[in-house]
C-alpha cells in the first residue's frame, strides 16, 4: 500500500512539470522581409540568418530582395550580408515585415580586382613565394 501511494504521489507531481515544459516550447513561426541597398532597391543573393538559431536558419533574397524563415525565438535579430555590402543586424518588428538596408563597401570592386590579380600571378608562379 505505501508503495502504491509513493507512485501516485509521484505521477501528481511530474503533471506541472510536463505541463509547464509545453508552455515554454514556442511554435514555430514565419518571418518575412525585404534586403535593400540604403538608396532602397532591392537585392538580390543576400544571405539571411536569424542570430542564436541553434538550427542553420538561412535564407537566401529573391530578385525583389524578399526572404521567408521560420524560427521559435520570441525576439530574434537579423543578420544580413551580401558580397560588395557591409553586415547588418536588425531586429524583427512586432507586426509587418522587416526591412533591413545594407551600406555598400568602399571601393569594393577595386579591392576585388587587386586581390583577383594577386591571386592570378600567385597560381601562375609569377608572384612573390615566402
Amino acid at each position: 500500500m505505501y508503495f502504491f501511494f509513493l507512485l501516485l504521489l509521484s505521477s501528481f507531481s511530474t503533471v506541472p512539470v510536463l505541463a509547464q515544459a509545453s508552455q515554454t516550447a514556442r511554435a514555430p513561426y514565419t518571418l518575412t522581409g525585404k534586403v535593400t541597398t540604403i538608396a532602397g532597391a532591392p537585392l538580390a543573393g543576400a544571405t539571411v540568418l536569424v542570430r542564436g538559431d541553434q538550427r542553420d536558419n538561412t535564407a537566401i533574397t529573391n530578385k525583389e530582395g524578399m526572404f521567408l524563415l521560420t524560427t521559435r525565438q520570441p525576439q530574434p535579430v537579423l543578420i544580413v550580408n551580401c558580397a560588395g555590402y557591409e553586415e547588418n543586424q536588425a531586429d524583427v518588428p512586432q507586426a509587418g515585415e522587416a526591412v533591413v538596408s545594407l551600406a555598400p563597401i568602399d571601393k569594393y570592386k577595386k579591392q576585388l580586382r587587386k586581390q583577383g590579380k594577386k591571386a592570378y600571378k600567385d597560381w601562375n608562379g609569377k608572384g612573390k613565394r615566402n
